[in-house]
């Protein structure tokens, strides 16, 4: 009985193909747009997921909570220090501590420039944030200690600066002041926070306290970055370090800190709910169309039961039972939206796989929009055919057979 059912439904499915296919046609929109938003979601999650695994789990950022706002300065003026960052690498399970400083310019050489980003620190920077050497070296403990004008670029600051040249030895104007390149930082990307990386200079931190930060307080800093040993507990680190700086800056009990400690794995964490959200989110938006879809295939039935009722009272007359006659209509509905279904699955993962091409992204593929797209189909198929199928079912036979 079913492969009769079905046979009947592929023939009237063929018998009218422009119908059928602008009726399937919503369906394929619709599962071909859920398909792309659960594909992009999932992709913008796993990009910035894995920008701070990059980091390490190991690694924590120390902020000023309550940075005091001043006209009179042109850095930070914050509450941690480069004394806090001396004195965190005393603490024990700290491998790492690096002071950073900030700022901003733009780098000139010859008649071509680039907006940069100024990042002031140590050697030990690197270990903390992954950056490697490409070419040249890094920063050394002489250039630390001096506040020397050497400086390594990032891989974009090469290719803008430096499109036919070896940039090593170079000297390039910074804020108007020179300062020659010894070393080049592999190509990173943009971080977890959308910011370029491959616009970085690296110098020695007392270089960028004397030359961009000279009128506010040496000593101060925008983070301190650090890392602990993978054998310690994360939440043991934080509370040693938390004590530490309490007491180092003297705050009550009863007082709030005047700093605050991010961590990676919190970040992952937090971005694995919010890419879930997001999904969800254009997965929902997308479904509209799926709506759209049901309502095409509805009217479509619907004009069905009507141009085939002389042969739904045959059917009746001959014997056939109410059942049958519902779920031939009711077959019909779930095979036009399977069709719609398996073909915009299709469509939806070729667009977004030549999406993350094009984008130089990698775009996952996973059987959740499988599964997604044949419970649409079934679901819808159902829900649209249903009301069709039920008017077929109660047609009087002998009004049918009259029918013109």
């Amino acid at each position: 009985m079913i492969k009769s059912i079905l046979h009947e439904a592929c023939l009237s499915m063929t018998s009218n193909k422009l119908r059928s296919f602008l009726t399937t046609l919503g369906i394929i929109i619709g599962v071909c747009a859920v398909v792309m938003m659960v594909a992009a979601g999932q992709t913008v999650q796993n990009i910035i997921q894995e920008r701070f695994v990059a980091m390490g789990s190991n690694l924590l950022i120390i902020r000023s909570e309550r940075p005091k706002a001043t006209v009179k300065t042109s850095g930070p003026t914050t509450s941690i220090t480069l004394d806090d960052a001396l004195s965190l690498r005393r603490l024990r399970g700290i491998d790492v501590v690096a002071p950073v400083l900030n700022a901003s310019a733009q780098a000139i050489r010859g008649t071509n420039n680039w907006s940069v980003s100024i990042t002031g620190s140590t050697p030990d920077y690197l270990k903390a944030a992954n950056w490697e050497i490409a070419r040249g070296r890094g920063l050394d403990a002489q250039d630390i200690k001096k506040g020397t004008t050497n400086v390594v670029i990032g891989a974009e600051i090469q290719s803008e600066l430096f499109p036919y040249d070896d940039p090593l030895g170079k000297t390039i104007r910074i804020g108007n002041q020179p300062f020659t390149i010894v070393g080049v930082f592999k190509e990173k990307g943009s971080s977890a926070g959308g910011a370029n990386q491959d616009s970085t200079v690296m110098m020695p931190l007392l270089t960028v306290q004397r030359r961009f930060n000279r009128y506010a307080k040496m000593n101060a800093l925008n983070f301190i970055a650090l890392k602990f040993q993978e054998t310690e507990d994360l939440n043991i680190v934080e509370q040693r370090i938390t004590r530490f700086l309490r007491a180092r800056h003297k705050i009550k009990d009863e007082d709030e800190n005047d700093f605050r400690i991010f961590n990676v794995a919190e970040f992952v964490e937090n971005i694995k709910l919010i890419g879930n959200v997001l999904s969800i989110l254009l997965a929902a938006i997308a479904a509209i169309s799926l709506v759209v879809g049901a309502i095409g295939i509805v009217n479509m039935m619907l004009v069905s039961v009507t141009e085939r009722t002389r042969e739904i009272g045959i059917r009746k007359a001959l014997g056939a039972p109410n059942s049958w006659i519902m779920m031939q209509f009711l077959f019909e509905a779930i095979l036009i939206s399977l069709s719609g279904s398996v073909i915009g699955l299709g469509i939806g993962v070729l667009l977004s796989q030549l999406g993350g091409h094009f984008f130089h992204a990698n775009v996952p593929f996973s059987l959740w929009p499988v599964v997604l797209s044949f419970s649409v189909a079934i679901v819808v198929g159902v829900i649209s055919g249903v009301f069709p199928a039920y008017k077929a079912m109660k047609l009087d036979p002998i009004e049918a057979l009259r029918y013109q």
